[in-house]
This record gives structure tokens, sequence and C-alpha cells, in this order.
């Protein structure tokens, strides 16, 4: 996790010690697991508990009239209380009934001594209007952490129900649902489940246990259109889909994927255990990666991961949809 990050959950962690909290919220970034948990523990601590005095507005259906009835009402019963705004910059421009420039306005001038408000933004875009939010929010960009990080945190939480998992096992759960905290999260649930009792894990636990993941459809959908398998391609694409993977996170996925075609192409390295180690996979897939990589110049490798990082810059400024831009980086791979 960069410093930066982890100063930002220092200090959140710390405004919940010491009970220390602002009027507005901003969570946003790539780590939707982090952005819902701390939503999730401020507005509990807000209201200590009393789950009634949170109030929650979807940015698809919220209509402006009834958030600013609730921004400016006045009912003793319910106080303090949290109004929780999700994706309202995702919607902004598709729900006409929400007027979010003019949401931003009020909160400007937003003096309550009872209501917070935490907006929690799972695609955030820069624009004029979220860069005035940062202005009068405080604001956390909730990033992936660290390998070694999310190593502590897997510990933690197994720690904590009286389990025991080495480095090694964390990092191969990490690793298999390719480092995303939601999906390795309710694995650990189940997981914890199965152990039953027991309080050490060994790796056949692990091996029982392990679930599909995005990542392992990434692949195979990714074989499939390198060998014109259009058919075989979408219906993995349909699973993802199917999996809730958001196609910010199908971006995300594919960019890495062709970055690690395109270190194993100019690799000199033979020792599998030592590729492994550099790309940041797990040994077994090796030879995979090697023979997908066949079907792929180091030039066409170059292209896509280029086109990629194009179409995420064009998403985020607002240039282009996100299904679009799929499509368009699909065919790209394909011809």
């Amino acid at each position: 996790m960069a410093e930066k990050s982890k100063e930002i959950i220092k200090e959140l962690n710390s405004q919940l010690l010491k009970k220390d909290f602002k009027r507005i919220y901003l969570f946003y970034g790539q780590e939707i697991f982090l952005i819902d948990e701390y939503t999730r523990r401020f507005s509990y601590a807000i209201v200590g508990g009393n789950l009634n005095n949170i109030v929650r507005f979807d940015g698809e259906t919220a209509n402006y009239n009834d958030i600013i009835n609730e921004m400016f009402s006045i009912s003793f019963d319910l106080e303090p209380r949290v109004l929780i705004f999700k994706n309202f910059f995702k919607y902004a421009s598709t729900n006409s009934s929400l007027n979010l420039s003019a949401i931003i306005d009020n909160l400007k001038n937003f003096k309550s001594d009872s209501t917070y408000i935490i907006f929690k933004e799972y695609e955030a875009k820069e624009n004029k209007l979220f860069s005035a939010l940062k202005q009068i929010a405080f604001s956390a960009e909730l990033v992936q952490p660290s390998m070694p990080d999310l190593v502590k945190w897997v510990q933690n939480v197994m720690s904590k129900e009286g389990k025991a998992i080495s480095e090694n096992m964390a990092q191969e759960i990490i690793l298999h649902y390719n480092k995303d905290m939601m999906l390795i999260y309710n694995y650990l649930q189940v997981f914890i489940s199965y152990l039953g009792k027991r309080s050490k894990v060994t790796h056949d636990d692990i091996l029982k246990t392990l679930t599909d993941n995005p990542q392992d459809h990434i692949f195979q959908m990714l074989d499939a259109f390198a060998t014109k398998d259009l058919e075989s391609g979408y219906k993995y694409l349909r699973e993802l889909y199917q999996l809730k993977t958001s196609v910010s996170k199908i971006l995300a996925l594919i960019l890495r994927h062709f970055k690690i075609l395109g270190m194993l192409k100019e690799m000199q390295e033979t020792n599998k255990k030592q590729i492994a180690k550099q790309l940041g996979i797990l040994e077994f897939f090796v030879d995979k990666y090697k023979k997908q990589a066949e079907n792929f110049t180091l030039d066409k490798i170059k292209s896509i991961i280029q086109k990629t990082i194009e179409y995420e810059y064009m998403i985020k400024k607002g240039q282009i949809d996100d299904e679009t831009a799929l499509e368009m980086l699909l065919y790209q791979i394909v011809k």
C-alpha cells in the first residue's frame, strides 16, 4: 500500500477511535471492500449502532427533492444520523432526477450539527464536480493494499477467529483471488466455517475450498479470443458478468494479464520458481502463461497494453462508456 494510502487508513482509524467525525466523507477508489468497510464502520459509529438512523440513497434511483428533505429535516428522534450517497457520480448524467450539481452546492453551506453524509463511489471519474466535493469533504482514496499488507490482513482475520495461517498459504489465497479483498474476505468467512473448531490450517484445506475467481475466466476468455473462438470467448465474458465482475475490473484484469505475458516474453530466466516470483503468480500457472504467450507477438502485447491504458483513461475522463471500451479492446485482441 502506498504511503499516502497508509496515512489515510491511519487517519480514518484514528477518527473512529477518538469519535472525531467530519461532517462529510468521500470514500472512493479501486478497493470496493475498503469503501464498503469504512462506510459501514463510520456510519455505525456515528449513530451508535442504531441502524434506523442510517438513510441510504442509490444514485441510479435517487431523487433530488427527497435528498434535500433528508439533509435539512429536523427529527430529534433520529439524531445523530447518517445519509449514505452511493454512486451519485456514476449516475449523475443518466438520472435526470438527481441534480448532483445542486446537491454539491447545498453541501458547500451545510452546517447541520446532527446529520453526517458519506459519499461512496465505486467508479469515480475526475471532473469539476468531483473536485468540488473533494474540497468540502474528508476525501479518502482507498486503493489495493500491497501483498505484505494483504497477508497481515488475512492473518488478522483468521487470528480473530482463533485460526493460524502461514504467510505462504495466505499468499496463495490472495493470488487466487487476484488481490480482490471482497472475494478474499467472502472466502475467508466460508473457510472459517469449514475449519470448525480446528485452529491450524493445512494446505489440503486450501486446495479443497478455493473456488472460481474472475482471473480464471479472464485467462479462459483470452485463450478463446486468441484462437478466434468468439463463441467461447463471449461465453466466458458472460460468466464474468454472472460473477458480478464490473467492466472496470475486467479491464484491470486484462491489463494485468497482458503485462504478465509481456514480461514473460522478454524474460531470460528459465527457473520456473523465479519466473513465478518475478511475475507475481503461482508457479503452477507459469506453463499456462507461456503457452498463451505463444499466440501473441511482443508488439501485439504492447499494443493491447497501450490500448487498455488509453481506454481506462478515456473512461475516467467520461469520453467513452466502459462497455464500449471493453468491446473495442476485445476487437483489438481478436483482430
